[in-house]
């Protein structure tokens, strides 16, 4: 074999390490948020195997631009990088996570994201994911576009590899304290790392958060919530709601730790475990919603009283991170464990703990890893729905998820033009979802006292398993082209049920009680991809890929039981999602490598995207499956290291993307009439569907971008000086994925800055940190008001207010840090 072709294998072994275990280094050196690393820079430039090597669409973000920006949670993340969509949710999965515009609605606790989330090589199916720890991460990598074969089950539009740090050879300490001034935030870090033998080492690490403030003012006031008793002639009571003691959110509290264990009991074989948990804090689910858009009557607020839209005067309607957000009367708080979960007040508590255990022999002619996990997380929140400050609307919840899985992969390093991958995947999962709802009024003393003040009770499970088999084919047809091609064969299993055990007698015209529906779900796939690539020089990389993605159906266990449904069954189940297309570009430097560039296309073809919609008018949740969609667009970005001026980087990313939908018979939103759309007939009287074939997906700006400069300097007497800013920009976008014109974001453009003096040996270093320094307001997502709208597929029809989530305010931290 002459040498050339060594080099090549050596490529191939270590793109599938990156792939399948999404490791630190060699991914960043050409993504703009890497290059100003310069050990990750160094360590990739060193060797061959650059990240130009890899045939496949990547951001990477790496620990110093992490650090640099106070990047400490996936939500800080995709506020860098503007093909990245990450927003916390009130309820169902937690959060929705989208790249290139496509992604999972958080309403739904039973979707799965479509952008997989990698932890540490475990697949982690729930939104909720956004709560585990951000803290002693090497990298964060962004690989764009379906990915079938290393990221445990598919991922229909992309992955994010999370990769925190092992133990190393050498010992290691660090000590960071940090306080943020608008949300009033402290914030502590510890990490140790300890080579207990030369050949076993021992890292933990620790962060924790107290916030005395937030960025969103509760401007509710004492209220009163009149409740009708059923059993004694709908006799009426009013209760009184004094005004919430929290003034502001999120008053995020939270504590992580990781301790980790990495042995190499001889040359080829290595092992690291890793536990790990999570506590987090949330003052309300609901308060980080704001009333910002009140189309109807012009920009006041209302609610539907009787078919007419009605002033609010206890709701505001001015999008500056105000909201009303009202506590739980007392005497509901007491009669309802789910409901005073919290004494009376709002509140969201997440609780986790894993653990993780990489197993790696390294053979003459093989390869082999075997990863398993076991994760739990509990969930419980209670939480105000109204969107405004009438306690008219609440809701507690409690829910868990368990999620066992193995994944054993084989590569191999034959000294011959053809190597192969075969791997196995096997998880196993349970869900349990129970749910109170609170409105109308609702009362019935004859009852058991958890349920007095109920208007309905939801209960849910879902077992899942899914087991899987990969294998992929590495041609080094010459010294210059190699063609891979691969598919992985998925088979999985959803068994689930609900219920709805208790509803107030006086809306069981609209909720059903008592009635079980039984789920037994079963899909199979088999999902190709195929990639030709061509390397005339170490500089230069050009690829073609062929890709293919699934996701499972599945049972949204947070639906409702609408008595009005025609098929109740058609609301909970939802199809698979799938997508075919292709992508290819083009990787290169210039100037003796001092730019990096790259360039890619694609074009995707999306089936059946999982999308979750509340239907007015049948009084349910929905989990809709849109017929068909398409992604079409390039992506270019480039890293700079001008001659002549050591320690300045510039960094700079474009995107242009087109996400429509080419077939969906969509529910009307709230409010819309026949001459707006809602005009097709789905077995009720009036219209309740429009089509959407041609108009614009949610989350999918058109063009996005970031510029970013970084420099740093000597200033005497072994201090360094670091300036550093990053400009992120979006154009007009969606917001809603069921075409309502009134949620749309114009362009906007955020800025985030920082400013650090440090020792150049690393021992300590005092930053400034600044992010949206221009206050930019803008919406992240948005829906309905619940209880505003109505007389949907009707002439007179009347949109809904519309309230959602927000870019965070500017904030401005400081932070000290101390290592050994």
């Amino acid at each position: 074999m002459n040498h050339r072709h060594g080099e090549s294998r050596r490529r191939f072994r270590l793109r599938h390490l990156l792939c399948a275990a999404a490791p630190v280094a060699l991914i960043g050196a050409a993504s703009p948020a890497l290059a100003q690393i310069d050990e990750i820079v160094v360590q990739a430039r060193g060797q061959e195997e650059s990240v130009r090597d890899i045939p496949v669409a990547i951001t990477a973000v790496g620990q110093e631009q992490m650090e640099k920006f106070s990047l400490t949670s996936l939500q800080d993340v995709a506020a860098n990088t503007p093909q990245l969509s990450i927003v916390r949710g009130s309820s169902g999965s937690g959060a929705s996570i989208s790249i290139r515009g496509v992604g999972s609605t958080y309403t739904s606790i039973g979707i799965e994201q479509s952008v997989a989330v990698i932890l540490d090589g475990v697949y982690y199916p729930q939104g909720r994911v956004i709560d585990e720890g951000m803290f002693d991460v090497s990298q964060v990598a962004i690989l764009k576009g379906p990915q079938a074969l290393y990221f445990g089950k598919n991922a229909t539009a992309g992955a994010l590899a999370i990769t925190t740090n092992d133990p190393g050879n050498e010992f290691e300490a660090l000590a960071r304290v940090g306080y943020e001034f608008e949300q009033q935030r402290l914030v502590g870090e510890a990490m140790v790392s300890v080579p207990v033998t030369d050949k076993v080492g021992v890292r933990l690490a620790l962060r924790g958060t107290k916030m005395f403030g937030g960025y969103i003012e509760n401007n509710a006031a004492d209220t009163t919530y009149t409740t009708r008793d059923r059993a004694n002639g709908n006799l009426a009571t009013v209760h009184q709601n004094p005004a919430s003691s929290e003034k502001q959110y999120p008053g995020t509290e939270s504590l992580y730790g990781r301790l980790t264990v990495k042995g190499t009991p001889s040359d080829r074989f290595t092992y690291t475990l890793k536990g790990s948990f999570a506590d987090v804090y949330n003052n309300s689910p609901t308060g980080h919603f704001e009333r910002w858009r009140c189309p109807t009557l012009n920009g006041v607020p209302h609610l539907n009283v009787g078919g007419v839209p009605v002033p609010n005067a206890q709701a505001e309607c001015k999008g500056d991170w105000k909201h009303a957000n009202n506590p739980i009367p007392g005497t509901l708080a007491a009669s309802n464990p789910l409901l005073g979960r919290f004494g009376g007040e709002l509140g969201d508590k997440y609780k986790s703990y894993g653990i993780t255990g990489n197993f790696n022999l390294d053979m003459d002619y093989v390869d082999l890893t075997a990863i398993v996990n076991y994760h739990n997380q509990k969930n419980a929140w209670v939480g105000d729905h109204d969107g405004g400050g009438s306690t008219t609307t609440m809701a507690a919840e409690r829910n868990s998820f368990e999620n066992i899985s193995t994944e054993v992969r084989a590569v191999t390093k034959l000294d011959e033009p053809l190597n192969f991958v075969l791997g196995f995947y096997y998880q196993n999962t349970t869900r349990n979802f129970l749910q109170d709802v609170i409105f109308a009024g609702a009362e019935d003393s004859s009852v058991a006292p958890e349920y007095r003040y109920t208007a309905y009770r939801k209960l849910s499970a879902t077992d899942g398993e899914t087991a899987s088999v990969y294998a992929e084919m590495i041609w080094d047809i010459t010294d210059e082209w190699q063609l891979t091609g691969g598919a992985r064969y998925l088979h999985e299993t959803k068994r689930s049920f609900f219920e709805q055990p208790y509803v107030n007698g006086n809306l069981v015209g609209i909720f059903e009680p008592n009635t079980r529906l039984n789920s037994d779900l079963a899909f199979n796939d088999v999902s190709p991809e195929a990639t030709l690539r061509w390397q005339p020089t170490s500089d230069l990389t050009l690829y073609v890929a062929y890709k293919q993605g699934f996701k499972s159906g599945g049972f949204s266990n947070s639906g409702i039981y609408s008595a009005s449904s025609i098929d109740p069954r058609e609301d909970f189940e939802f199809q698979p999602e799938g997508v075919e297309g292709f992508e290819g570009g083009v990787k290169t430097s210039f100037f003796n490598g001092s730019l990096d560039f790259e360039l890619e296309g694609y074009y995707y073809k999306f089936k059946n995207l999982q999308l979750d919609f509340f239907n007015s008018p049948t009084f349910a949740y929905q989990t809709e499956n849109a017929g068909s969609a398409k992604t079409t667009g390039a992506e270019m970005q480039a890293t700079w290291r001008p001659d002549g001026i050591d320690g300045l980087t510039f960094s700079g990313s474009l995107a242009y993307n087109i996400g429509k939908y080419i077939d969906f018979e969509a529910p009307c939103y709230a409010g819309q009439t026949p001459a707006q759309g809602c005009n097709i007939f789905a077995g009720y009287a009036l219209p309740t569907k429009q089509e959407l074939g041609g108009h614009p997906r949610s989350s999918a700006p058109k063009w996005s971008g970031s510029l970013m400069a970084d420099y740093e300097t000597p200033v005497g007497n072994g201090l360094v000086l670091g300036v550093s800013g990053n400009v992120q920009f979006k154009s007009k976008y969606f917001l809603s994925a069921f075409g309502n014109p009134f949620d749309v974001q114009k362009s906007y453009a955020t800025l985030d800055a920082a400013i650090r003096l440090g020792t150049e040996d690393g021992a300590w270093q005092l930053a400034v940190i600044g992010k949206n320094l221009t206050n930019k307001y803008a919406m992240l997502v948005s829906s309905e008001v619940p209880g505003t709208g109505g007389l949907t597929g009707t002439p007179g029809g009347f949109v809904a207010d519309r309230y959602g989530v927000s870019t965070l305010p500017r904030t401005i931290e400081i932070q000290l840090t101390w290592r050994y």
